[in-house]
């Protein structure tokens, strides 16, 4: 067992598989490891199978990893983070589920005996730069050339057809992939294992998280089981991951219901983020960010209006990957300026109503703050982010921090004592936001009756922190 696995013996069959009602607290079932509305998520993006699936096609070995992991925090200071490794495991990305049990030999650094010694240090010392490094893994897929299939096979943990068949998933990384049956693998105790092993081999629980991929619910008639058997195992699955300490975040907030009906996601409350996230206008209004927020917003599976409600509420950038090539660090800081600074600062405001009529819609948040569809937002009445410029506040930096940011170039003036009530001759030191971090050589700026004239380069980045 994990050393703190509170479920010997038997005691984890006994976890709850309904649906938590969060509508009464607005509050997640227990707290989350991380605070996800404050928290940098993104994946590396490591390696995949080379089309003969006997080697990896490597993008970022283990060594990379923390050097990007290094140069995002250089970027983000001040932001908790967490860097999920896609690809860790035997060739790469989707290789030999539903086995976890080795890490990926192409990855290795030299110094080290194994390829496990190196994902054990790259998760150790992302700690040094304020990053949770955790896995990219999928509990529904299995393929033939899995060290587990024989032993699945004979135990009969694959959903099947009616006539018997193993369902099959997607074709993804050239091979076929089959489903798993939750249920059976849940009831006979083999995930169980399949979970404590991983936690045995790894540090999870010092991470806090774990991503599961494409943690869909389907109907296994060879078994018997119904869409709603195997969605109530999987809320006992998550349940026993945080059992153990460790939050699960996905791909959704899987909905599985053939006609769409509105807002039946099952894992409310109970998973923090999603990676493509997609609620209606309602769900974003009833639900506080600390309960359930994302990247990658879209319309799918949501009936009613259609448009993308992130730019109203706020998002995280792309995070399904990140991928180092010659700009990736410039689109990095390109994209958490535009994107993230914005998601972090709304999603610290009570979110009030919104409104929709023929011109659009707008949602109004507590402290004056209005937000429209075209990315817009008003504070008080005072632009604060046009197709042009944003000033907010850096709220991930400490109170009094500000980023001013180019999209466009040109001479700006900002009414800052009427946005954010500072004085009408505030003083600030500002220096430039840069892939390296922020710069040692600072500026001074200063209100003039309450208005910041400022030039921006586009593109230019810089962080003003009140005197």
């Amino acid at each position: 067992m994990p050393d703190n696995d509170p479920m010997n013996g038997e005691a984890w069959r006994e976890i709850p598989d309904g649906e938590y009602d969060w509508r009464e607290t607005l509050q997640p079932e227990r707290p989350y490891i991380h605070d996800y509305s404050r928290t940098l998520t993104y994946k590396l993006y490591l390696a995949e199978p080379v089309s003969t699936l006997d080697a990896s096609h490597v993008y970022m070995t283990f060594e990379d990893a923390l050097e990007t992991i290094r140069d995002i925090d250089a970027m983000t200071k001040g932001l908790p983070k967490i860097a999920y490794l896609v690809g860790w495991q035997y060739y790469g990305h989707d290789s030999k589920y539903p086995a976890w049990g080795e890490a990926n030999e192409a990855l290795k650094r030299p110094q080290d005996k194994t390829a496990l010694d190196s994902l054990l240090w790259v998760m150790e010392e992302g700690f040094k730069y304020n990053t949770s490094v955790s896995l990219h893994i999928n509990i529904q897929d299995a393929y033939k050339d899995s060290p587990l299939w024989d032993e699945y096979v004979r135990e009969d943990l694959f959903a099947k057809n009616a006539d018997g068949s193993i369902m099959e998933g997607g074709f993804w990384g050239c091979q076929q992939a089959y489903i798993v049956s939750y249920k059976r693998e849940w009831d006979t105790g083999y995930l169980k294992r399949r979970i404590d092993n991983l936690c045995r081999m790894l540090p999870l629980q010092k991470a806090g998280t774990i991503h599961i991929d494409a943690m869909h619910c389907m109907a296994d008639p060879g078994h018997g089981y119904s869409i709603e058997d195997v969605q109530k195992v999987r809320c006992q699955m998550v349940r026993y991951w945080r059992d153990l300490g460790i939050d699960v975040t996905s791909e959704f907030l899987y909905y599985e219901t053939p006609d769409w009906r509105a807002r039946q996601e099952h894992l409310v409350g109970l998973q923090p983020l999603a990676y493509h996230f997609s609620q209606n206008l309602e769900d974003y209004i009833a639900r506080p960010a600390s309960l359930i927020c994302g990247g990658n917003s879209s319309k799918r599976f949501k009936e009613g209006i259609s448009e993308k409600m992130g730019a109203l509420f706020g998002e995280s950038f792309d995070i399904e990957s990140v991928r180092r090539g010659k700009d990736w660090k410039a689109n990095f800081l390109r994209d958490f300026c535009r994107t993230d600074v914005r998601f972090f600062w709304l999603n610290r405001l009570e979110r009030r109503y919104a409104v929709v009529d023929k011109k659009g819609i707008n949602a109004y948040f507590g402290g004056g703050v209005v937000t429209s569809l075209d990315g817009s937002i008003t504070k008080n009445g005072v632009p604060v982010q046009t197709g042009e410029y944003l000033a907010l506040p850096a709220v991930y930096r400490g109170e009094g921090s500000y980023l001013l940011y180019g999209i466009c170039a040109g001479e700006y003036e900002i009414d800052m004592s009427r946005a954010y009530g500072l004085p009408g001759d505030q003083a600030f030191d500002a220096a430039p936001l840069t892939t390296e971090g922020v710069g040692e050589e600072k500026r001074s700026m200063k209100l003039k009756d309450g208005i910041l004239r400022v030039t921006l380069d586009e593109g230019q980045a810089l962080i003003a922190d009140v005197l």
